[in-house]
């Protein structure tokens, strides 16, 4: 499953970035050699970013490329490390739960009814890239905890 998951994301954001790359090009091209800028594409590759930036960081996130700082850690045995990532991941999956999930869904409930300016888009489609960001994050937490209690089965208690 995690690996299906894996796929699909990075299919999609390189996909969003190759057209991300095609729509600069045409924003530049219809504002300096046309001289009529574009007003889809800016809001097209703004929501996009968003999206990316969203679905690409949970990505990071399950691949532990994320940006950490574990000095205390270090100063733990391999024990304590895995406990101690245990309780990190519990409280990712606490906050991503609140925050991400939870009040993205009110958000989206609040701004049923806005529209984009340019593309006449529903802003709950944009809103959403938090909510799915949040659960791949919860997602991806799990799969660490469940990979840290085996780890601490199979490992002796004196390590």
């Amino acid at each position: 499953m995690r690996k299906i998951i894996d796929k699909v994301i990075e299919i999609m954001c390189t996909a969003i970035m190759g057209f991300m790359v095609i729509a600069v090009c045409w924003q530049v091209f219809t504002r300096f050699v046309l001289k009529n800028p574009s007003t889809t594409t800016e809001e097209i590759l703004r929501y996009m970013l968003v999206w990316t930036t969203m679905v690409g960081g949970a990505y990071a996130y399950g691949r532990r490329k994320h940006l950490s700082i574990n000095m205390l850690t270090k100063k733990f045995s391999p024990r304590g490390q895995t406990v101690m990532d245990i309780i990190v991941q519990v409280i990712v999956i606490l906050f991503c739960s609140v925050v991400m999930i939870a009040g993205d869904l009110h958000l989206v409930e609040t701004t049923w009814h806005q529209i984009s300016s340019a593309l006449h888009l529903p802003m709950p489609y944009v809103y959403a890239s938090i909510l799915v960001g949040g659960i791949l994050m919860v997602f991806y937490a799990l799969i660490f905890i469940w990979e840290d209690i085996s780890k601490l089965r199979t490992e002796p208690a004196g390590k």
